[in-house]
């Protein structure tokens, strides 16, 4: 199989050294708070509560950006357990901007989020059976 990311033209979008990560909201961009909920499909007005759950409610986080220097920096964020809040959206774009990232986007999170840092979990996954299998990561080698 072959996947190609292209325009709506069909104009081939990738360049060498280009990479391609699926995630959302977009928390900054250039600095700034940039929530993109609805451009994201996080906006259900037939169902108020999926919007509340992703966006609005503290969930554990998984965050990717980027800081002025162009470094890559990688969070998660601990939630649904005592001592462990999680963080809304906002807030998590209000974390990014804190460490000084330029660029951020959220990732994958809730029982999803969990960090390993060689072999060793760092983080408290929110399942009360601990990890979780999940189908997707980002492994730095």
């Amino acid at each position: 199989m072959t996947l190609k990311l292209t325009s709506e033209r069909g104009a081939d979008l990738t360049q060498p050294g280009m990479s391609v990560i699926n995630g959302g909201p977009l928390l900054l961009a250039d600095g700034e708070h940039r929530i993109t909920q609805a451009a994201d499909g996080m906006v259900h007005p037939r169902n108020p509560s999926f919007q509340y759950g992703w966006v609005l409610q503290r969930n554990p986080r998984t965050f990717a950006g980027v800081d002025a220097a162009g470094r890559t920096v990688l969070v998660t964020v601990d939630g649904r357990q005592v001592g462990e809040l999680g963080l809304s959206s906002a807030e998590t774009a209000d974390v990014a901007k804190a460490l000084g990232l330029v660029d951020a986007i959220n990732l994958d999170g809730g029982g999803s989020t969990a960090m390993v840092i060689e072999d060793v979990l760092v983080s408290h996954p929110s399942d009360a059976a601990g990890e979780r299998p999940v189908g997707d990561a980002i492994y730095i080698r």
